[in-house]
């Protein structure tokens, strides 16, 4: 519970911070560094491929040692954890300087001096790969349910970079300082959460420790091949928006779409709270129940999605570029076609939140496990095609339609055949009435919104609650009588009767 609560709080105040951040940022640098900024924070992340699959399995293997508290056992787990990590670190900033030939190609013709450029690449760079030397001790923490430890670290130390941030932009406007904070702030987090985790668990300090058994060994090293298929599909898939956005259009648009990402990343990341309040008890239900009565829970958890990540797609769709408009200007709103196309992509990926859970708790991950591959790879051949046809909308309608064509026909069809036991047209069939009720809810949403002026702050604030408030009593009434709202009114009154 504790973990949740200060979960919701880091996130919040996360998000607001980031706000201030990018508010300062764009004030001062302006578009093309907002644009570099969005895109190397993009290249930095494929370059984290290294990591794939490791942090879960070396995580995984740490839960029954720390249930039995075997020291011995943890401490040769961290010697391999910690020998792994660092080479990744080592692997990340030899790729990044691999780059630096292709970085002029990648960010295009920019009006930004080459030696500010590659200097700040390197930054990046330099602060991606020093994280990996600290973080094997963090990730202890976290595997010992502690995980309130690391949050609250990481969002003190993080509205310590914002606050001395901002005061650089507005005193200085020097990119170089900006970035030097944050690879000082990465850093003393870092280096906190290692000292903490020290005094935690004394263990970790013993020069003397016995190394894995081979067999231990291959286990973790099979634990790691069976992820990193999917991971690697998953982070191609999910990573490469700005890349090819900065390549086929230009980095400018890169910035301005970074904007809205800002907004996308708020919702998807409160609305996994919101769902995973449902499926704590998923695995639990896979373990001992009937296929009923799993069935049912999953309608459950598909009704949550709809609800959840309709709303928000609704909101973003009619209101973000009124947001976008008073926050930053209109220089920096896209055109509703675009928007569509990024809403329209958030709402087919987090759709998908009931499956990606069923896969995981129900032990079916090594199933399919080539989607995520067959996926990146269709993907990168219609934002090449798209993008250069139709231009940004191309770009997301590639991600849709590469994910429905994949994901979303292979994971329903493993779940509903292994778990349930019966054909998945019942699946399709509820995911396009639960996408019609949206769709429908949408409507009347754009029809009470188009009496609300939308022209200052408060006109916004009272547009957010008249489609809250219209969104929910027409999903209500539309969706009352299908099995998944029933399981969540089942779960509402649960929750009042304690």
């Amino acid at each position: 519970m504790r973990n949740t609560a200060v979960t919701l709080l880091t996130q919040l105040v996360k998000n607001l911070l980031g706000f201030l951040s990018r508010t300062a940022f764009i004030w001062v640098l302006g578009k093309e560094l907002l644009g570099i900024n969005s895109l190397f924070t993009e290249i930095l992340t494929m370059l984290s491929f290294a990591e794939l699959g490791i942090g879960n399995a070396f995580v995984y293997s740490l839960y029954k040692p720390l249930a039995e508290r075997d020291n011995a056992k943890l401490g040769s787990l961290m010697r391999l954890y910690a020998k792994a990590y660092k080479g990744i670190g080592l692997l990340i900033g030899v790729l990044g300087l691999c780059l630096l030939p292709f970085l002029k190609m990648l960010v295009g013709d920019v009006a930004v001096d080459d030696s500010l450029l590659y200097t700040i690449f390197l930054m990046y760079v330099f602060n991606t790969a020093v994280s990996y030397f600290f973080v094997y001790k963090t990730s202890l923490i976290v595997a010992d349910q502690k995980n309130y430890i690391v949050l609250i670290a990481q969002e003190g130390f993080h509205a310590v970079q914002v606050a001395v941030q901002v005061a650089i932009l507005l005193l200085t406007g020097n990119y170089v300082l900006f970035m030097a904070i944050t690879v000082a702030c990465t850093i003393g987090t870092n280096a906190f959460l290692a000292h903490k985790a020290d005094k935690m668990y004394p263990f970790l300090l013993e020069k003397t420790v016995k190394p894995l058994s081979v067999e231990e060994r291959n286990e973790i090293v099979a634990n790691v091949k069976s992820l990193v298929v999917y991971k690697l599909g998953s982070t191609v898939l999910g990573g490469t928006d700005s890349i090819f956005i900065s390549a086929i259009i230009n980095v400018v648009t890169v910035g301005f779409y970074s904007n809205y990402k800002l907004l996308v990343d708020l919702f998807t990341s409160l609305g996994s709270q919101v769902v995973s309040s449902i499926t704590a008890s998923v695995g639990n239900v896979n373990a001992s129940e009937g296929k009923e009565r799993k069935e049912a829970i999953f309608d459950g958890l598909l009704c949550a999605s709809a609800w959840f990540f309709g709303l928000s797609a609704v909101g973003l769709l009619l209101l973000s570029n009124d947001f976008i408009r008073l926050w930053v200007g209109t220089d920096y709103v896209l055109d509703i076609t675009s928007v569509a196309a990024i809403v329209g992509a958030f709402y087919v990926n987090n759709m998908h939140h009931a499956c990606f859970v069923y896969r995981n708790t129900a032990g079916l991950f090594v199933y399919g496990k080539y989607i995520p591959v067959i996926a990146s790879v269709l993907n990168i051949g219609l934002d090449v095609a798209l993008g250069m046809w139709i231009g940004l909308p191309g770009i997301f309608l590639a991600t849709i339609i590469a994910r429905m064509l994949t994901y979303e026909i292979v994971d329903p069809l493993i779940i509903y055949r292994r778990v349930f036991g019966k054909s998945v047209l019942a699946y399709y069939g509820n995911y396009l009435k639960y996408t019609a009720i949206v769709a429908a809810a949408g409507v009347a949403c754009w029809a009470v919104l188009s009496v609300i002026p939308v022209g200052s702050w408060l006109g916004f604030a009272v547009s957010c609650v008249a489609i809250g408030i219209v969104y929910c009593v027409a999903f209500c009434l539309l969706s009352f009588k299908t099995n998944g709202f029933g399981v969540l009114r089942g779960f509402a009154r649960r929750i009042v009767i304690r």
